[in-house]
C-alpha cells in the first residue's frame, strides 16, 4: 500500500464522521456533545496530520522544491484546523459555529488533497518509495498509541508486514 493510499482511507473515514457531526449541527444537537464528538474526530486528525507533514510532504518537498505552493496551502490549513480545533476545546464562543468551520475547512483541504496534491505525489514519487513511507505511517501510528507491532511476531520490513 502507498501512503497517499494510507492516507486516502482515513480521509475516507474522517469524510463519513464529519457527516455524522453535520448531521449533529442540523438536529441542534448540545454544545457539550458537538464539543466531545469534534474532539474525538480532531484527536484522530491530529495524528493524520503529523503523518503528512512529517513523511509524505517533506517527500513532495524534496520532488517540487522547498516553498512549493501546494504544501503551503496544506499547511496553511492544517494550522485552520487546528485553531477551529482550539476554540471548539475551550468552549468559548460559538461552539456549533466553530463545529461548522471545522467541517467546512476539513472537507476541503481532504478534498484538495485526494484530487491534486496525492496525484501530484503519486507521479514524481517512485512507487517503492510511497510503500515505504506507509510503513512509516503505520509505524508512527503505532508508537502514538503506545503499541508495539513486533511484539506480537510481526514486523515491518520494506514496505511488507512478516507474520512469521
Amino acid at each position: 500500500m502507498k501512503v497517499t493510499e494510507c492516507l486516502n482511507t482515513e480521509h475516507g473515514v474522517f469524510l463519513a464522521q464529519l457527516g455524522v457531526l453535520e448531521r449533529m449541527l442540523i438536529e441542534e444537537a448540545p454544545s457539550g456533545e458537538l464539543r466531545a464528538v469534534t474532539l474525538t474526530i480532531a484527536q484522530a486528525v491530529e495524528k493524520h496530520r503529523d503523518a503528512e507533514e512529517k513523511i509524505l510532504y517533506p517527500a513532495i518537498l524534496r520532488e517540487f522544491g522547498e516553498g512549493f505552493p501546494p504544501i503551503q496551502v496544506m499547511e496553511a490549513e492544517h494550522e485552520e484546523i487546528g485553531r477551529l480545533i482550539r476554540g471548539v476545546a475551550s468552549g468559548d464562543g460559538n461552539v456549533p459555529q466553530m463545529v461548522r468551520g471545522f467541517i467546512d475547512v476539513l472537507r476541503q483541504h481532504i478534498g484538495k488533497e485526494i484530487k491534486v496534491l496525492f496525484p501530484m505525489a503519486e507521479q514524481r514519487i517512485a512507487g517503492a518509495d510511497l510503500e515505504r513511507m506507509a510503513c512509516l505511517c503505520v509505524e508512527q501510528y503505532h508508537e502514538s498509541a503506545g503499541v508495539n507491532p513486533c511484539e506480537h511476531g510481526h514486523q515491518v520490513r520494506s514496505g511488507v508486514a512478516d507474520g512469521t
